[in-house]
């Protein structure tokens, strides 16, 4: 039998799951353990149109057994002609062994306070839509902490859902 092009199936075939982490990113912009670096600058006032590239870690607890749950990894470009205001792009991508490979697209303001936009995901997290809410937490010599709620809504879509076995 071959293999239809295309396949339409209703909404109500999709599966909404609703997933929460509480993690810990490491925002680590100085060495030894930098973990960020710019990649364009293009010498204009308040650093306007500077990009960086990172690959910030997350991770499920503070002490020294914290475990690496994710990495966010993007980049942050400096938006704003006036004063220091950054724009966030960037994949949470899984590195834990039951969520190995899945991927959260996120986009938002600054990384210490406020919120990022979940607009969408990858593996188990395909279709997510949800926030991220953002808090400081703790000032360190290299960079800082900053802890992060994810509550998202997602679709369990798998090849056999849309008919493409």
């Amino acid at each position: 039998m071959a293999k239809s092009t295309f396949n339409i199936a209703p909404v109500s075939a999709l599966q909404k799951n609703e997933l929460y982490f509480h993690l810990y990113l490491h925002h680590t912009p100085l060495e030894p353990n930098k973990n960020q670096a710019g990649i364009v600058d293009p010498k204009l006032p308040n650093s306007f149109g500077s990009m960086f590239v990172n690959d910030w870690t997350l991770y499920d607890g503070l002490g020294t057994d914290a475990k690496v749950i994710a990495r966010a990894q993007g980049l942050h470009v400096q938006t704003g002609m006036s004063s220091q205001k950054y724009q966030n792009y960037l994949s949470i991508v899984f590195e834990d062994t039951r969520f190995k490979g899945s991927s959260l697209q996120v986009m938002g303001p600054v990384v210490e306070e406020g919120e990022w936009a979940i607009v969408g995901g990858t593996g188990e997290f395909c279709l997510a839509q949800g926030v991220i809410y953002k808090k400081f937490l703790e000032q360190q010599s290299n960079g800082n902490i900053i802890e992060l709620d994810i509550h998202a809504f997602y679709s369990a879509v798998r090849p056999w859902t849309l008919g493409a076995v």
